[in-house]
């Protein structure tokens, strides 16, 4: 079961560096997302949600998956365009008029952590021993790159599985070392650096030597 103090802290991190969206937006690679940063695979992921016009009034199902479609037009042209070019998640407010509420928001951004905590137990043997710091990066590297799968034979291995030398870091509890390979792609240089310091925070003080 997940910590009390450990779910406020990873839910802090979060809100601050996903936000807090309550209409449909393509993320930075072109992802339906809504919410705290929640991606939507498809129109019925979507038409499953409870969404309101801003009237307050329910939208049907055949609402939400219109307004998803009209959305996901624009995937590939906000996947292709470059990092100074990209719409951020305020471009799309007016695409619909289709909004969910900060309480349904939360209650994904907390199934998500849920299903997160699970993946991280399965990738890291000893993650409930990890100091706090350390937790609270993982889980922000895990909702945002997914869990992925291991290297195969046909495949290279993907989502936050991906960054081996970080974890072997992790493994022998080089703080220091896990800090310099948690950098993604396609982030915020002020959250790589929040999370790398996050890392960094777990090292041992550096015991001074008497002259």
């Amino acid at each position: 079961m997940l910590d009390p103090d450990l779910l406020t802290a990873v839910r802090s991190d979060l809100d601050r560096w996903e936000g807090y969206f309550a209409w449909m937006y393509l993320d930075s690679v072109g992802l339906v997302t809504v919410g705290y940063g929640t991606m939507l695979p498809d129109a019925r992921a979507a038409s499953l949600l409870p969404f309101f016009h801003s009237t307050g009034v329910a939208a049907t199902m055949a609402e939400i998956t219109k307004a998803y479609d009209a959305l996901k037009t624009g995937s590939a042209t906000q996947k292709a365009a470059s990092s100074k070019h990209k719409f951020g998640a305020q471009h799309y407010q007016t695409s619909s008029d289709l909004i969910i509420t900060r309480a349904t928001a939360s209650l994904l951004r907390d199934d998500h952590i849920s299903r997160d905590y699970t993946q991280l137990l399965d990738i890291y043997e000893t993650f409930d021993t990890l100091p706090q710091a350390a937790k609270v990066a993982l889980f922000d590297m895990i909702y945002n790159l997914g869990p992925g799968h291991q290297k195969t034979h046909h495949h290279r291995a993907t989502g936050l599985r991906a960054f081996g030398t970080m974890n072997q870091a992790i493994a022998a509890g080089k703080w220091d070392d896990a800090a310099k390979h948690s950098l993604r792609h396609g982030i915020p240089a002020e959250r790589n650096k929040a999370i790398a310091d996050m890392f960094k925070s777990c090292a041992p003080p550096v015991k001074k030597t008497v002259p």
